[in-house]
């Protein structure tokens, strides 16, 4: 692996920092669970939620287990769990999925977080993988990204985008 070991982190820790940015920014995440997950290799953070109403419901943050596993310096980890409470802030507060729109980048800025959304960090390789990157048909915004054709059929069947309302396309590519 070479390299320092940075801070590893726990999970009370990194509900702390969402708990602070709550404070911050006057939306508490109280309730809402934290889980660390094993299975997360190319996302460092995820937050998940249902939409529904015009309302957006909190569901769970999760972070990667490798992100929390001290290969990473503390700043980068920090605004990964900052970036995931970006989502949650903008979401709630407009009621819709907001995706790594200008809304979005508004508050990472607000949050004193890099607005950028692909996570590198020194000496990581992205290792490119085969997949399906699910779009919106009317403004382009990415959906969702499927590794696997019968999960990506499925969205472009069932499922319409939450920023334009419109039907999905699926293109395919290595990301």
């Amino acid at each position: 692996m070479g390299g320092s070991m940075h801070k590893i982190w726990n999970l009370n820790e990194v509900e702390r920092v969402l708990t602070e940015t709550g404070e911050r920014a006057g939306l508490s995440t109280k309730g809402i669970p934290v889980s660390i997950s094993d299975r997360m290799e190319k996302t460092m953070g995820s937050f998940v939620f249902k939409e529904k109403d015009g309302k957006v419901k909190a569901h769970e943050f999760r972070f990667s287990a490798r992100l929390l596993s001290g290969e990473f310096d503390e700043e980068v980890v920090r605004n990964v769990i900052i970036h995931e409470y970006a989502h949650f802030y903008a979401n709630v507060t407009t009621g819709r999925n907001n995706g790594h729109n200008a809304v979005f980048k508004n508050v990472c800025r607000s949050l004193g977080i890099p607005d950028d959304t692909l996570f590198t960090a020194p000496g990581t390789r992205v290792i490119r993988k085969k997949g399906y990157k699910l779009v919106c048909s009317t403004c382009g915004e990415t959906v969702a990204v499927r590794r696997h054709r019968d999960a990506a059929v499925d969205i472009v069947k069932y499922k319409i985008s939450g920023c334009c309302e419109a039907k999905i396309k699926a293109m395919m590519g290595y990301f």
